[in-house]
């Protein structure tokens, strides 16, 4: 086995433990209380009942609404619940549905730091693709926001295929045609995984194609994007189809009114709506720093020795001040000069865009300073890679504490805060000479300290608002299972869909 080869297993196993630690808070309890996990569990258990059973694609979830069924299906993108569904065999039928979805949320953790290891490593060495891997698995937005806050469970599976995207662009332009096929394949597992993510994220790979295809010949780059577009179109038009020639039969308006009007989910306007308070800060500060952040790895990777790096810093910075540009009230014009945009509800979506932008500038940066000359060396390895498991480790106590109320003691909070404050410093403290040694000490400083703040920054609010499910909630959402208001078929009368009424008709269809 070459050096080369090992070092690449030795990368992907460091990758799936990181994917396994942060993961551990869902897989020791289960089902945490999130924003949309009475959703999910409902979805994923229907979906993958019926599935088990026989149904393929199983659009029509016959027992949903207490029996009365529910269209999900043909308008929810179903790639999530195949993957939760292969771990539905093996599970107890009680807890199945936490289960499922919690051993596919660490499967998603650990394949995103993958997709995103094999992109990097195409623009930057293997040590920095690996640093920067790391930090999109377990940046904020991805893992405090979308896991543990809201449970996007979609939008967390987008977070596979965005770099994976970005790797099948960089082998089109740099590759054999042959790539247009894995291209058209990554599109649409991103199109049957969440459409808001893809409608937002669509034009970045193209753009990013077409940049670092400029030497290759643009002509032949556009033509093979033309391709793998169209034959995207096609796989995934199972999908795509039905749900954008049907949406006239359910009550789609519910989801595009009050809290679910984008022009109400700006940034920094304050609430027009009823939202909760402490998670709209934690957004708009979160949104702030990785701005600032992705500013300063940019400023360091402009002075890269490669004028192709540079010019792909470049891209990556446009692309976050967009993301940016387009959370904040500057960019309603530009909302509703493009109304398929408004499908995507809230502006802060965006944030995934800003999350990949941040992260390859990061990856970037690291590889023009040359840190994996210290960071890497065999007197350093073995002490960093302690200190990053102690935080790794202290930081997943924290998670943990804040589901088990037994183990809750006063300021036990802040002391863990304090403790994961000391660990981020003694890093840092300990390669001091990446700092004194570089030409970039004043933005490398910069990242160090707006990194350590957006860590601190998500503990803090991961340890007041993380909590357990409990069983008893559990059974409720699965014996009643309600589906989605914007699910509703127009025809049936609306007072069917309120509890009382479900059941009494519902029983009749049981």
């Amino acid at each position: 086995m070459s050096l080369t080869k090992l070092n690449t297993k030795i990368h992907l196993f460091v990758l799936v433990i990181i994917g396994l630690l942060f993961a551990l808070p869902l897989l020791i309890n289960g089902c945490l209380l999130a924003h949309d996990t009475w959703a999910h569990l409902v979805y994923a258990k229907h979906f993958s009942e019926q599935l088990w059973q026989g149904d393929l694609y199983p659009r029509w979830l016959y027992n949903m609404n207490y029996g009365l069924g529910s269209p999900t299906f043909f308008f929810y993108a179903p790639i999530p619940y195949y993957f939760s569904s292969l771990f539905f065999p093996w599970l107890n039928p009680d807890h199945a549905a936490c289960n499922q979805l919690s051993l596919s949320c660490t499967l998603a953790l650990i394949l995103s730091g993958i997709t995103s290891y094999f992109f990097l490593r195409e623009i930057v060495d293997k040590n920095s693709a690996l640093l920067a891997s790391i930090i999109y698995m377990i940046w904020p937005y991805h893992l405090e926001i979308d896991l543990y806050k809201r449970f996007a469970f979609a939008e967390y599976w987008s977070f596979v295929w965005m770099p994976l995207i970005l790797y099948f662009t960089i082998k089109l332009v740099k590759g054999s045609s042959l790539n247009i096929l894995g291209l058209a394949i990554s599109y649409s597992c991103l199109v049957l995984t969440h459409l808001a993510t893809f409608i937002i994220f669509f034009p970045v790979p193209i753009g990013y194609a077409l940049l670092i295809g400029s030497r290759q010949g643009w002509k032949k780059v556009l033509f093979r994007l033309i391709l793998a577009i169209i034959l995207m179109m096609g796989l995934s038009a199972i999908y795509w189809f039905p749900a954008m020639t049907t949406q006239d039969s359910i009550s789609m308006e519910t989801i595009q009114t009050k809290a679910f009007f984008y022009a109400n989910n700006f940034f920094f306007t304050g609430p027009k709506v009823e939202h909760n308070k402490l998670f709209w800060k934690s957004l708009e500060i979160l949104t702030i720093l990785t701005g600032m952040l992705a500013f300063s790895s940019w400023k360091i990777s402009r002075k890269h020795s490669k004028v192709d790096v540079i010019v792909q810093s470049n891209y990556w910075l446009f692309v976050a001040v967009l993301s940016i540009f387009m959370m904040l009230p500057l960019s309603e014009l530009l909302w509703e000069l493009v109304p398929i945009i408004q499908r995507i509800q809230f502006p802060w979506r965006f944030n995934t865009i800003l999350t990949v932008a941040n992260t390859i500038l990061l990856a970037l940066a690291i590889d023009t300073i040359k840190i994996k000359r210290i960071f890497f060396s065999k007197e350093n390895l073995l002490k960093i890679a302690v200190y990053l498991f102690t935080i790794s480790l202290v930081i997943v106590v924290l998670q943990l504490l804040a589901t088990q109320k037994k183990a809750i003691f006063w300021g036990s909070n802040n002391t863990i805060i304090i403790i994961t404050i000391i660990a981020l410093i003694l890093v840092f403290s300990t390669n001091y000479k990446i700092l004194i040694n570089s030409k970039n000490k004043k933005y490398l400083a910069i990242i160090c300290i707006l990194t350590t703040s957006i860590f601190v920054h998500s503990i803090l609010i991961m340890s007041v608002s993380i909590k357990a499910l409990n069983n008893e909630n559990i059974n409720d959402i699965l014996e009643y299972s309600q589906g989605a208001a914007e699910h509703r078929p127009q025809w049936v009368p609306p007072q069917i869909f309120y509890q009382s009424g479900e059941i009494q008709y519902g029983k009749n269809f049981r």
